[in-house]
């Protein structure tokens, strides 16, 4: 089983800085150029299954990247609940801390990045039990995406997720 990863394309939150989290943007022109680019490369990809995070600009991306697919909505690749965050600069609040595995801070909204992996890795066990023979692409977001790599690269030992960073209609191949 191959399993195709893609980050969104850009919105204007993106390009600002902003933590989006679980609010509903939307691509913005370059965003939706990224998609369509993506579309040259996927085309020669063999994809079963489409899984895609319900919000605007993932399906967004997925309807432009690879549009001969259905897409199945799946809560479980949704964005990080940024909580108290949302909205917020990247530069507001202690990255290094808010993505440290070891440290799993519970925040009194944000979804801690322990359970953001939990929900991952359900996702996961789920689509090889039920597709092992198919070839399955996601359409998340830049935390999920992020928590994908090293589940499947390997968690540094300091727990500081920092160290990898997706871009905008990013695509990562891994073999399950």
């Amino acid at each position: 089983m191959k399993l195709f990863v893609v980050r969104h394309g850009e919105t204007k939150e993106n390009k600002s800085g902003m933590l989006q989290g679980n609010m509903d943007t939307i691509l913005d022109e370059k965003g939706k150029k990224q998609a369509l680019d993506l579309n040259t490369t996927l085309k020669n990809k063999q994809i079963d299954m489409v899984f895609c995070s319900p919000k605007k600009r993932t399906l967004e991306t997925a309807i432009l990247a690879y549009p001969k697919s259905d897409i199945i909505f799946d809560d479980r690749l949704r964005s990080r609940n940024h909580g108290e965050f949302e909205g917020k600069s990247r530069t507001e609040i202690n990255l290094e801390e808010y993505w440290n595995i070891k440290k799993n801070i519970q925040y009194d909204k944000a979804e801690s990045v322990g359970n953001l992996l939990n929900r991952i890795q359900d996702f996961i066990y789920d689509i090889k039990q039920k597709y092992q023979d198919k070839n399955v692409m996601i359409v998340t977001h830049s935390g999920v995406v992020r928590i994908l790599h090293y589940y499947f690269n390997g968690f540094p030992e300091d727990g500081n997720l920092l160290g990898y960073e997706s871009t905008n209609a990013s695509l990562e191949e891994y073999e399950i």
